[in-house]
């Protein structure tokens, strides 16, 4: 059996990076690409949230703006399908005459 030779400049080991679990290569013991993305995390979180909330709350600048299928919400003025009967704000919606 053959073996690995032992290395003659024996220091001590590298560090792990926290991310990803990988010997790092960095001074500060995590890789440049783990470190941004685990600070990315938070802020896409943040602005998924954002973009949710914008979208339940956006209200259209006239009816003749809306989509056939929408209605505004006469409680919040949120743009909500047709079919819900029940807007998110928890108000009941009036269904259209024909």
């Amino acid at each position: 059996m053959s073996r690995k030779p032992e290395p003659l400049n024996a220091g001590p080991p590298r560090k792990r990076c926290p991310v990803c679990g990988q010997v790092s290569y960095s001074v500060e013991g995590i890789h440049p690409q783990c470190a941004a993305r685990q600070s990315d995390t938070q802020r896409v979180t943040q602005s998924k949230a954002a973009l949710a909330a914008s979208h339940s709350t956006a209200a259209a600048a006239t009816k003749a703006d809306l989509n056939p299928w929408h209605t505004t919400c006469p409680k919040c003025h949120a743009v909500v399908h047709i079919r819900r009967k029940v807007c998110e704000c928890g108000q009941p919606l009036i269904e259209r005459q024909n």
